[in-house]
């Protein structure tokens, strides 16, 4: 390994990194793959782990089961209470940088490092008999190889991570990939990431019911090139049951721009007439779990991560919100006018009884279940102020 290694802070931990993955905007591959840039990421899952700590009251097994240099291992390890911390990569390179890692953070007696495949290394540990609290999946690309094995390994009523970075899949540009991967058709909309955010997770439930298990989705975030969503998994063939009952379809029309939640994959717009774009099947139940966003708040002030406070609050005002939102911007631009503020935009939309709140998938988005037609004359009295 000829790379020169330099430190890096981030959070509470000194990271030895790559100097290349400083230096690139894309961080290469070898000697070992870190991305700065995920930093919001890792620091959310920080808090996540840390609130899943507190409302379990035990001590956790958590794995990372593909850590690159180990750097949300380490950061678990150094940040949070979980007492036992596994970090696996297939890459030798990784695992030598990781172990040094854990060593000047002074983690080493709660890290223990394989260097083995994923699925080798997840149906090991099923034969030992040994099964994890937490697990972790950050791949390059899509998760979906990995998560029928993971959901095996993770314990009852643990949680499973999954980042996906194919975001063109799940956003709608490459269509018929999303349905080979997911098993669900994305759609090229407004809202697209939350589509995406609900292929995951229906990817994750359908997996889950195989194995007469259930999720129970709690927190996710898009941000940048990435998706990444965050779900307990509960057993029993009811629990699995209850995950199909939230497996259905997202309608959009291309006319009117209305949408709406479908149990088939087909339908017509009630405003317009226009046959409906469909999207799925995904996941049309909730994606944030109200008391445990709520929870959420309390551990980043504890952790002094009071940054994100803000983007957690938006987590917790939308999550009994509607299915998806719309950009106030994108009306705007059809209407022909100035884009307000979206705050006035709130407000007017709650005067008139009508669900609203920004959301945290997009700056630019508000979540309503006011219809098209009633935001649209909003903003055109809005745009006459």
């Amino acid at each position: 390994m000829d790379s020169k290694l330099v430190e890096y802070t981030e959070g509470k931990s000194i990271l030895l990194v790559p100097e290349e993955s400083l230096i690139y905007n894309v961080p290469p591959m070898q000697p070992a793959f870190f991305n700065p840039r995920g930093v919001e990421s890792r620091d959310l899952s920080i808090i996540v782990y840390e609130t899943f700590y507190n409302q379990v009251g035990k001590s956790l097994q958590f794995l990372d089961i593909l850590c690159g240099i180990g750097a949300r291992g380490i950061r678990v390890a150094k940040e949070t209470d979980i007492s036992k911390i596994y970090l696996n990569d297939i890459n030798p390179n990784a695992i030598e940088i990781a172990k040094k890692n854990a060593e000047i953070n002074n983690v080493v007696e709660k890290c223990i490092f394989s260097n083995d495949y994923a699925e080798h290394f997840l149906a090991s540990s099923r034969k030992e008999g040994n099964y994890f609290d937490i697990i972790d999946v950050d791949p390059f690309g899509t998760p979906t190889p990995f998560i029928e094995d993971v959901i095996r390994t993770v314990k009852r009523n643990g949680m499973i991570s999954l980042t996906a970075t194919d975001t063109p899949v799940l956003c709608g540009i490459h269509e018929k990939t999303a349905l080979r991967k997911y098993y669900g058709r994305s759609l090229r909309t407004e809202y697209c990431h939350e589509i995406g955010l609900r292929l995951l997770y229906s990817s994750l439930a359908l997996a889950a019911t195989r194995y007469d298990k259930g999720i129970k989705p709690i927190f996710c975030h898009s941000t940048r090139h990435y998706l990444r969503v965050y779900a307990i998994v509960t057993d029993g063939a009811e629990e699995g049951d209850k995950c199909l009952e939230e497996i259905g379809y997202i309608g959009h029309c291309s006319i009117c721009h209305d949408r709406i939640k479908l149990l088939e994959n087909s339908g017509v717009c009630k405003n317009c007439g226009q046959k409906l774009q469909v999207a799925g099947p995904l996941w049309i139940g909730k994606i944030f779990e109200k008391k445990f966003v709520k929870a959420m708040e309390d551990t980043a002030k504890k952790l002094d991560y009071k940054k994100y406070l803000k983007m957690i609050n938006l987590a917790y005002m939308e999550a009994d919100g509607p299915i998806s939102y719309h950009l106030v911007s994108g009306i705007c631009d059809r209407l022909q006018i100035m884009t307000p503020a979206i705050e006035k935009v709130v407000e007017k939309l709650r005067e008139k009884g009508y669900f609203a709140t920004r959301t945290i998938l997009n700056s630019r988005g508000i979540r309503t279940n006011a219809p098209v037609k009633v935001i649209e004359e909003i903003l055109l009295k809005l745009a006459k102020i």
